[in-house]
């Protein structure tokens, strides 16, 4: 079994790279990296999420020959989502599980900006420093924190244009949908409504915390993973 962590916006593969003490060995666990971020910094920055999910594919396609599951935190859903659509569209084998982290369904009119088309980059990388949304350490380095913000605004505008509808999906797995309490951003939101998304069951569990609330519940988390697979 292969269990692909997504990551949110301006996230590193190496976000996740914590929760492997707390998951069985013979799980292969794969952070995946988008294109023309921090490890893959070399290759293009992809700037939507059609085009990162199809990359992606691309990139691991002798895994997805077996049986996996999905992890997926903030934008990670989405990609968790359009990953899915293309996988089916592809003939590929489909995940056996989904675990969808902090962040409303993808039809849903919930967004950090009105029109994120017309938001600067300064716009965005305030707002995420105000509500906490960035995990990033402060950087004494101006030049690498222009690099990382470069990263966070692409993520940030193409995870706020992606739509999908459950019309347009069905994950066709049960799905675990998980979320912190105190996060910002989920304050107006049902985390029940992604059970739209699968003709499979939804469970909705939420963990005391703000949008990064996993950092203080990896055991807890790891523990969910291994009962569902």
């Amino acid at each position: 079994m292969v269990l692909f962590f997504l990551p949110h916006a301006g996230g590193s593969a190496k976000s996740y790279s914590s929760f492997k003490r707390f998951l069985p060995k013979e799980l292969t666990v794969v952070p995946m990296e988008l294109s023309g971020r921090f490890t893959r910094s070399s290759e293009p920055l992809l700037d939507t999420i059609e085009g990162c999910v199809a990359d992606l594919i691309e990139k691991h396609s002798e895994l997805l020959r077996g049986d996996y599951v999905i992890f997926g935190h903030s934008m990670g859903t989405v990609l968790a989502t359009e990953f899915v659509r293309q996988a089916k569209a592809k003939g590929l084998a489909t995940p056996k599980h989904i675990f969808l982290s902090g962040k409303n369904p993808p039809d849903e009119d919930v967004h950090c900006f009105e029109d994120v088309e017309n938001a600067s980059d300064e716009d965005i990388v305030a707002f995420f420093n105000k509500n906490s949304l960035a995990s990033a350490p402060v950087i004494p380095d101006e030049e690498l924190v222009k690099q990382l913000n470069k990263v966070l605004c692409t993520d940030v505008r193409m995870a706020e244009r992606y739509k999908a509808t459950p019309d347009d999906i069905d994950f066709g797995c049960d799905i675990t949908v998980l979320y912190g309490t105190e996060d910002p951003l989920m304050q107006t939101v049902d985390m029940n409504t992604w059970s739209r998304f699968t003709s499979g069951r939804c469970e909705v569990i939420p963990f005391s915390g703000d949008h990064f609330y996993f950092g203080a519940h990896k055991e807890e988390i790891c523990k969910i993973i291994i009962d569902k697979i």
